[in-house]
């Protein structure tokens, strides 16, 4: 917590600070195995980025930042973590006025990552179809994660109460825009060039959506190897011909979709499509983990 490592049973923020008071913050949550995060100049990036919209300064380098990541791992004695990264414009005097010589808040913490029950990929999982507008709920900018979570936390609720393990959230016209925790994608059986393929198809940012990293990566490694792809608008109505499905997250990594509400997803199990970017996504991983470069802004 701002340049000290404590225990968590022993760690405190003022009850004054605007993260707290008024939701006046961003955040980012990663994946560190062995002290070493994964995609962290991807996160970094989104962070400063996020963080120059919100006029809030980044008080930690790239490289500063993997060296706390790591002391955080070894005095925890933890092997599989997920890492969150808090920042907020700090102590609040009054008002909603923002005074840059006041300075941010940074708490970063570390908690094990429990272990995947093994269904979750081998059978896939349910979502539901939340209630709650994206567009209505996205705030001063979709593509800065924000502390002020309520609209995803609601989404969430409503999949719970239908026994999902997620809740798709739709833009204004109705559109597929993400889940409450993760991006969405999905397989078309489409012409390209003439014939007849499986594209891999995602909403795209203008949709009002995160742009999230583990979704960067894999639009990353499906140029790479040459997998049909595109950005483009789907609706709830398109699930029927949906041959797969899934979403990912970076603590997660991809995890397959079956079922959208009571519509089952192609076979109703995981299918090829999936099992081959789950493959490249766990190679780049390795990749990523085996670099051990500090992250750079942009």
């Amino acid at each position: 917590m701002n340049g000290r490592v404590v225990r968590a049973d022993r760690a405190s923020i003022s009850v004054f600070d605007r993260g707290l008071v008024l939701g006046d913050g961003l955040f980012e949550t990663l994946r560190a195995r062995d002290g070493k995060p994964e995609f962290l100049t991807l996160h970094y990036r989104r962070m400063t980025r996020s963080a120059r919209r919100l006029r809030i300064a980044v008080p930690v380098t790239g490289a500063a930042l993997k060296d706390i990541i790591a002391t955080l791992c070894r005095k925890s004695r933890m092997n599989d973590v997920a890492v969150r990264i808090t920042l907020t414009r700090g102590r609040y005097f009054g008002g909603l006025s923002i005074d840059p010589s006041v300075p941010p808040s940074l708490i970063i913490t570390v908690t094990p990552v429990p272990p995947a029950a093994p269904e979750v990929r081998t059978r896939g999982v349910k979502v539901a179809i939340s209630s709650i507008n994206k567009a209505a709920a996205s705030g001063l900018d979709p593509r800065v994660k924000s502390i002020n979570y309520l609209a995803n936390i609601f989404a969430k609720a409503e999949g719970d109460a239908r026994g999902a393990y997620e809740a798709i959230l739709l833009g204004a016209r109705g559109e597929i825009a993400e889940l409450s925790t993760s991006s969405f994608f999905c397989v078309l059986r489409e012409k390209v060039n003439g014939e007849s393929r499986d594209v891999v198809v995602t909403p795209p940012i203008d949709t009002g959506i995160l742009p999230g990293i583990t979704r960067q990566v894999l639009i990353r490694e499906m140029k790479r190897a040459r997998i049909p792809f595109r950005e483009g608008e789907l609706f709830p109505r398109d699930s029927a011909r949906m041959s797969e499905a899934f979403l990912c997250s970076s603590v997660r990594g991809p995890v397959p979709i079956t079922k959208i509400e009571k519509t089952k997803i192609g076979t109703g199990k995981p299918g090829p499509v999936f099992a081959r970017l789950l493959e490249l996504y766990e190679k780049a991983c390795a990749r990523e983990i085996g670099a051990g470069k500090p992250p750079r802004p942009t």
